[in-house]
């Protein structure tokens, strides 16, 4: 298993699929498993292939840890993420600790020819270095409530004796695999210790599966129970209603006493009705007579009222019919409802008239209940009154039953002796279910779940009850025994089989550990030579085209086409710059961390650029420049314009250094929602036999190329690697003497981020017309070149600095005389600019003097070192002559 990623995969499979298998067959309530594999499999993974097992043994044990969640989503709690991962820290760490400790302790590590060495090694792999998963496992599990704490202790034991016996069990049988070289060898202890293994295992299954279906006859008897009562609830729920409206049907003229008498006898039977209501129908014309008698009646002001939706009472609007609350019992909130016209609410008058219609008792959608101070939910049962009974003709109006739901599932335990909780959901819109009452408690699992229909609603009820753990050592103890056994039978197994191979396996481990030495010095030697190649073709690159058009610039009489020349040379710097930074952070790009940023990008301006750039070595070798593009199009994309002029460039150089006669051809067009680039040359063309391996690291057409042509063979590695990043393809045609034709295509719309603009107080100062010609400057550069260009720039802007050649003269000048202004390089010999600016802020006490640093390193924590000492700014180079004269500025005009 050489290969990183086929090991890591393995390892994965191997813990997840027989900590699954035990999670499955194996475990007593859950978690309770008389030998737990992975913990032996993930010791003898770090044993075989050290620190290259380390991936495959975290990513199985965070899967295995993840077997318990109900549904994906759960990952996204933080209570449950955080246990996952810490269990999953836990066990492999113990498994790490294990292996660190026998490495230490014992050489060569878990010696399987030698009984002797090879126990004491699994009992510090085993019972010793167990305790720590068990110890934090169970400190989660009772920390998020998985289990309860008086099970702490029962869940910790039988976690170590699992993990124990897992290790002294299978962290031999996964070594005796991969150490012994002859088959027999490894069947002869493999294959007896996994059949006793398996039959134990079997044995186990067989029992616990009986009893785990006794325990699912009990717990469906207790949901039939559970069923039956709450049908029997719900019946006498609509009896009692029915009787109270045929009580009013046959009352001419019903008294508030006479209702007040009649549903109390009722409501003494019934837990789960809130209340009653008596709801008549009230014309418009009688609205005003039915007031007055009320209000008689009762000895208290009465109105029939509506509410807003601001939730503020007011009298109702005029309609053709009102169904107020004439009547309620209980009376504590009586002021609240009474009065209340419950045909106002939208919800219900369509729900009183399909009731009145169908003459059907029919129930409302869950809501919240008025009488109730604890926001408890619940529903309206509605049964039309008919002053004729027998053919339902007269109407009158509704009795109501207020039922709440809490009540109506804390009773369906009653006399039950059981401890279910009922959630109740309407489903009659399957689309928009509503929660009723949800009685989830933590601690709880749904066991059941089902739907019955309501007064013509659809209700769905979810059964759940507290999760218990009782005591299982007992019934658990057995597996324990027969574990040990399989554990004897392997120890005496390796012992006759590793006492014939001893010699044999210290002649390997010495080859084993040359050949790993030599695969890491190889390996060194290969990321070294792959950086210096790719930053040689990365720099080569725009300084091909920086040296054609400074060329061109000497050549010109004329200067402003000069000017061109150097302006387009300074473009071509500013892409030097950025690739050097990237090639430099050669990490990040290994990484795959190199950001790139959609700009929009001008193809008429490209155009004219890559054509300037390549000029030169055009005119060299005589090559005609084709450009197949419609300018009038004037097309602009958007995308990362460095990326594209380096993927551009490269082309385009491929082009020309393996084009001794002909043409190069640059075309450019939009098809669909894709700009396709295409370059095209009439050049020395690529073998069929090297075309699948073009865009592969260090490939060339063969040796010869490189000998003739140069370059290290990561050009065209690196354009489609960029062209991916951003979105499009590359492909490529090509006969041999014949040419190629390279084409990619960008997405018209980039996947990248835009480019974010600089947000700097510095882009909003012009100094066109600046002048720093009395300002007293001190310049601290060691080199001579920089001090001269430095200068050069200063006295454009008629500025005359002093100059110091390091630390240790900047601080004798400034002793000697007062300056503005101090430009600090940063690296310099005797006193670097950090030391100086340390001693002019500490010793000679200059606190309010601007120190600007001047560094080519541009790494973030240079810059936050140098403020960190006391410099007020920071200027990488190559020096940017409108950011320094701005900082400048900045500093001394106190902007």
């Amino acid at each position: 298993m050489k290969n990183l990623f086929t090991l890591t995969f393995s390892i994965a499979f191997a813990y997840f699929s027989t900590g699954y298998l035990s999670n499955s067959l194996l475990a007593i309530e859950g978690y309770a498993v008389a030998a737990w594999p992975p913990s032996g499999i993930a010791l003898a993974c770090f044993l075989l292939w050290q620190l290259r097992a380390f991936a495959g043994v975290l990513i199985g044990a965070l899967l295995t840890n993840l077997i318990h969640l109900d549904q994906v989503a759960d990952i996204l709690h933080w209570q449950v993420f955080l246990q996952a991962v810490s269990v999953t820290s836990a066990s492999t760490l113990q498994a790490w600790l294990a292996y660190f400790i026998i490495n230490k302790l014992f050489d060569p590590p878990l010696a399987l020819s030698s009984l002797k060495q090879s126990i004491p090694s699994l009992i510090i792999g085993g019972p010793l270095c167990c305790l720590i998963a068990a110890s934090l496992g169970t400190m989660w599990l009772v920390i998020n409530q998985v289990i309860a704490p008086y099970n702490a202790m029962n869940n910790f034991i039988a976690w170590w004796i699992g993990d124990s016996i897992g290790v002294l069990i299978f962290t031999p049988l996964v070594i005796a695999a991969f150490s012994y070289r002859y088959v027999n060898q490894r069947l002869l202890i493999i294959l007896p210790s996994l059949l006793i293994y398996m039959i134990i295992c079997f044995s186990f299954y067989s029992a616990a599966s009986v009893k785990k279906e006794k325990d699912q006859q009990r717990q469906q008897a207790k949901v039939t129970a559970i069923q039956t009562n709450l049908a029997h609830r719900l019946d006498e729920i609509q009896s009692h209603l029915a009787l109270l409206a045929t009580f009013i049907a046959s009352t001419d003229e019903m008294t508030y006493d006479e209702f007040k008498r009649f549903t109390g006898r009722q409501l003494q039977y019934s837990d789960e009705i809130a209340a009653f209501e008596w709801l008549p129908r009230v014309t418009r014309e009688e609205l005003l007579t039915h007031q007055q008698m009320i209000s008689v009646e009762l000895r208290s002001h009465y109105h029939v009222k509506e509410k807003l939706a601001s939730g503020q009472w007011q009298s109702v609007q005029p309609r053709d019919n009102y169904f107020p609350v004439q009547y309620i019992y209980p009376s504590e909130y009586s002021e609240l409802v009474l009065g209340f016209d419950v045909a106002s609410e939208q919800m219900f008058a369509q729900l009183l008239n399909q009731a009145r219609t169908t003459k059907k008792m029919l129930v409302s959608e869950p809501i919240p209940l008025m009488l109730s101070d604890h926001n408890e939910q619940g529903v309206l049962f509605f049964h039309p009154v008919f002053a004729d009974l027998n053919n339902q003709y007269g109407f009158k109006g509704f009795a109501v039953a207020i039922v709440n739901l809490e009540t109506l599932a804390e009773s369906l335990n009653y006399n039950q002796n059981t401890d279910i909780n009922a959630s109740f959901y309407d489903l009659t819109k399957p689309a928009k279910p509503l929660e009723m009452f949800n009685a989830n408690r933590v601690g709880t699992s749904q066991i059941a779940e089902y739907t019955l229909a309501v007064g013509e609603r659809v209700w769905q009820v979810l059964l759940s009850e507290p999760v218990k753990y009782s005591s299982w050592l007992a019934y658990w103890f057995a597996q324990i025994v027969g574990m040990l056994f399989v554990w004897l039978l392997i120890t005496f197994l390796i012992s006759v089989t590793g006492t014939n191979i001893q010699v044999r396996e210290q002649v390997e481990k010495q080859t084993k550990t040359l050949r790993k030495e030599k695969q890491k010095a190889d390996k060194a030697s290969q990321i070294k030579s792959e950086f210096l190649a790719n930053m040689s073709h990365e720099v080569r690159t725009p300084i091909n085209g920086i040296k054609g058009l400074h060329y061109l610039a000497l050549q010109q009489q004329d200067w402003s086409q000069a000017k061109g020349y150097i302006e387009q040379a300074d473009n071509a710097l500013s892409v030097l710059q950025r690739v050097l930074n990237d090639v430099l952070d050669f990490s990040k790009i290994e990484a795959g961390k190199l950001e790139l940023h959609q700009e929009p990008v001008d193809i008429n301006n490209l155009v004219t650029e890559m054509r300037n750039l390549l000029q030169f070595e055009l005119n060299i070798k005589s090559l005609e420049w084709v450009i197949d593009y419609d300018w009038a199009q004037h097309l602009i994309i958007d995308t990362d314009p460095i990326r594209l002029k380096q993927v551009l460039l490269n082309l385009l150089n491929n082009a020309v250094k393996f084009t001794p006669q002909g043409r190069i051809t640059l075309k450019i067009w939009q098809h669909h929602d894709m700009t396709h680039f295409s370059v095209i040359d009439t050049g020395i063309g690529i073998s069929e036999a090297v075309q699948p391996l073009l865009f592969e690291p260090f490939s060339q057409a063969d040796s010869s190329t490189s000998r003739q042509f140069g370059g290290t063979g990561l050009g065209l590695s690196i354009c489609k690697k960029l062209i991916t990043m951003m979105g499009g393809d590359i492909s490529f045609s090509s006969k041999r003497q014949e040419g190629s034709s390279f084409t990619f295509r960008l997405p018209i719309i980039s996947p990248l981020e835009k480019a974010q603009p600089l947000d700097s107080k510095l882009e909003h100062i012009a100094v066109v017309s600046a002048s720093f010609a009395n300002v007293q400057l001190l310049l601290v550069e060691d080199n001579p070149l920089n001090q001269q260009v430095a200068s050069a720039i200063l006295q454009t802007k008629g500025c005359l600095p002093d100059i110091a050649k390091d630390g240790c003269e900047a601080i004798k000048m400034l002793s000697e005389k007062s300056y503005d202004l101090v430009l600090m390089d940063i690296q310099m010999p005797n006193m670097d600019g950090l030391q100086a600016t340390k001693v002019i802020r500490d010793e000679l006490m200059m606190t309010t003097l601007p120190i600007i640093g001047l560094s080519a390193n541009a790494h973030d924590d240079d810059y936050k070192q140098a403020l960190a000492c006391g410099m007020n700014g920071y200027l990488t180079k190559p020096i940017d002559a409108d950011m320094l004269f701005q900082t400048l500025y900045q500093h001394l005009m106190g902007q």
